[in-house]
């Protein structure tokens, strides 16, 4: 798991954005929550780099309004994007939290690709809230404030 996220990371490094990540075929059922499961019935534990990246993307999103202009949503799919990086890079997780947390990153990734290059913001910010609104359901983030209001 944890090579799939790094082959995201460089592919988004690399500008090859989510259509690369879509090619690796890692059978997920987009849209399904196929791959969403519980730690034995509970949420599964969170380590600081998990907390971090996903309270500053949580900010992100909850700024964002879908009327913004065009570097607006640059600015959103950016900073997405790198914190996906950072999650990749320094996030430790068992390997089934990993796929877990992998669909709300693959969520999150297509709403940056659909603010910018689908040129479809209020369906990217509502993708993107829905994988925010998702999280806590899984993860056991002590002080989670939820995305809020926009």
């Amino acid at each position: 798991m944890r090579t799939k996220l790094i082959i995201i990371a460089l592919a988004l490094l690399a500008g090859g954005g989510l259509a690369f990540y879509h090619l690796h075929g890692d059978g997920h059922s987009h849209g399904t929550g196929g791959e969403l499961q519980l730690n034995a019935g509970k949420k599964w534990n969170t380590d600081q780099p998990l907390r971090e990246g996903m309270e500053r993307i949580r900010e992100l999103v909850s700024a964002a309004k879908p009327a913004g202009s065009p570097s607006d949503m640059e600015a959103l799919a950016k900073g997405v994007q790198q914190q996906v990086n950072y999650l990749v890079a320094n996030c430790k997780l068992p390997p089934a939290a990993d796929e877990t947390l992998h669909v709300m990153i693959t969520d999150l990734l297509e709403g940056a690709d659909l603010v910018t290059k689908k040129n479809d913001p209020q369906h990217g910010i509502a993708v993107m809230r829905k994988a925010l609104e998702t999280y806590p359901k899984y993860f056991d983030h002590a002080g989670w404030p939820g995305v809020g209001d926009t």
